[in-house]
């Protein structure tokens, strides 16, 4: 127990070491949304939009911006789908296999490139080293990018009285070529010192007994900006869980580390540029309902021995983090886990915002903030305000309809799986496990998480769109909506002074967690008592 909680320590220690060094980048992007300060970015921005043909002098309301990010997102999901499906045809480096069904590649494109990375597929037996490079390690880099854009044309709207909310392309190419791309290939560099293997050949021929193949290829690469950006997706069905995405100990120690790195810098950036003491007070009600939901997970003892290789403490608390910043990446099996483990990871994936991924965690965040804030307003009489402006009606009515979009998306689904025999045809004898099993298949895929009990199971037309539809559904109407808030706050007119409800300061951050884990406990915890905690 000891060796685990200075393993906690010290990770989240180094992550905000390097998220604070992080977070200034991020600061400038947001700041300055048509020319950068520093005359050598400038220069290589300039020469990349003139490229692409991107006027960085164009602003976008929140409803231009965030069609961009649909069309953009769009256009890879048909190309990914079309590739995945002719890839017999359009594969030529090793090895061909044969194309995927529609429903299964229409999966896998809106997976990937929604940021959930939910596989019904296993990696090296479905998917050429081609369709490895070009579909999903590229697409692994859209998502991320996607999301950080989406936060930096979110907070901006808090930032200052405008009738735009920033360039999309321009936020996208930004938050690709200038932080997630470099920091992306030194972790690469780093996997291979540690042991992963990195490589064009598809795998190698083992002559022993009896006759042995190691499947290999690009895993560092593709390891690298799973875990940075927050996608967890793995090059073997088995992800992390496999020696080859996270040979040893520390290449464990790393991969946690590199998961926590994006989700924690945004906070500390909103303070940079809204003040540091309120960006302080969101970090510590992250880490202080990280640390809720971890020490959750340790309650009960496992069921089986989760990790040969590092042990229950560190498969757990890698399967923690992963969760809570809806990675989705394992590197223990949750079979094994516990009842309060898995209830853990149900209420990371209902919260989203603990930290959440890359980008989206934190406009989440900022979400439960206005929510908080008004219920509070209630509560004492006072007309709530976030950094100077008042909270109007369009505002907590948008925060409502995000926060009632998760459990919706989530529930009918499953409540149609279970109750039209869907879930029987793969699961047997309905139970409170394999309600379990359906329910956490859904949450993942709201929360655009992708870690699941189902697996390649999950591989029938049913499961394949219904979990790509809500995928869909759970990654961009929520941004739509959390944009709309920020353009609505850029419209207002700031004023100095104290607010009637400080959002700065230990109270505030106690209050904002407590009504965080209040609303997702009144909301799901009838369907935690059917399931988990019925085990």
């Amino acid at each position: 127990m000891i060796n685990f909680i200075l393993q906690t320590v010290v990770i989240m220690a180094l992550s905000i070491m390097v998220s604070y060094i992080i977070s200034k980048p991020i600061s400038l992007f947001i700041k300055y949304e048509k020319e950068l300060p520093n005359k050598y970015l400038n220069k290589i921005e300039s020469a990349l939009f003139k490229i692409l043909g991107i006027d960085r002098n164009i602003s976008m309301n929140y409803k231009q911006y965030f069609l961009s990010l649909i069309i953009l997102n769009s256009i890879f999901i048909i190309f990914d789908t079309i590739f995945l499906m002719f890839q017999n045809k359009l594969s030529f480096i090793g090895p061909k296999y044969p194309g995927l069904s529609f429903d299964l590649a229409f999966n896998t494109a809106i997976s990937f490139v929604t940021n959930t990375n939910l596989q019904h597929y296993i990696g090296v037996l479905s998917l050429s080293l081609t369709s490895q490079m070009l579909v999903i390690i590229t697409t692994m880099f859209i998502g991320p990018s996607s999301g950080l854009a989406s936060s930096l044309a979110f907070i901006r709207g808090f930032l200052r009285k405008s009738n735009s909310i920033g360039n999309f392309y321009v936020d996208f190419m930004r938050s690709l070529i200038f932080l997630i791309l470099p920091i992306s290939i030194i972790s690469s560099i780093i996997l291979v010192i540690l042991g992963v293997p990195q490589t064009f050949s598809p795998f190698y021929n083992i002559s022993s007994i009896t006759h042995q193949i190691v499947y290999i290829g690009p895993v560092a690469s593709l390891e690298s900006i799973k875990l940075l950006g927050n996608n967890g997706g793995g090059f073997y069905g088995s992800n992390s869980i496999n020696p080859f995405e996270d040979p040893s100990n520390l290449s464990n120690f790393f991969e946690m580390f590199l998961m926590l790195v994006f989700p924690l810098a945004i906070p500390l950036a909103f303070g940079n540029l809204l003040g540091k003491k309120r960006g302080l007070t969101l970090l510590g009600s992250i880490l202080v309902s990280m640390i809720i939901i971890i020490v959750l997970s340790e309650i009960l003892k496992p069921i089986g021995y989760i990790s040969y290789r590092f042990g229950n403490y560190s498969g757990i608390l890698f399967n923690s983090i992963s969760l809570l910043t809806n990675t989705g990446a394992i590197d223990a099996s949750l079979f094994s886990m516990s009842s309060s483990a898995i209830i853990a990871f149900l209420f990371s994936m209902f919260i989203q915002s603990i930290p959440g991924s890359i980008g989206t965690g934190f406009m989440y965040l900022i979400v439960y903030v206005l929510l908080t804030l008004f219920i509070l307003g209630l509560m004492v009489g006072k007309m709530p305000e976030f950094i100077g402006m008042k909270i109007s009606p369009k505002e907590i009515k948008l925060s409502v309809l995000v926060f009632l979009t998760h459990p919706l998306i989530i529930l009918l689904p499953t409540a149609i799986a279970l109750s039209a025999g869907y879930a029987i045809h793969i699961l047997g004898n309905i139970n409170s496990y394999t309600y379990t099993e359906v329910l956490y298949e859904f949450t993942s895929a709201a929360a655009n998480n992708g870690s699941s009990y189902l697996g390649s199971l999950g591989n029938t037309f049913f499961f394949n769109i219904s979990t790509a539809l809500v995928m869909f559904i759970g990654r961009f109407l929520p941004i739509g909506l959390m944009l709309a808030i920020s353009q609505s706050f850029s419209l207002k007119d700031r004023k100095a002074g104290l607010e009637p409800l400080p959002t700065q300061g230990i109270l505030f951050l106690l209050l904002l967690d407590f009504m965080i884990f209040l609303l997702a406990v009144l909301t799901f915890i009838p369907f935690v008592i059917v399931g988990p905690l019925s085990w």
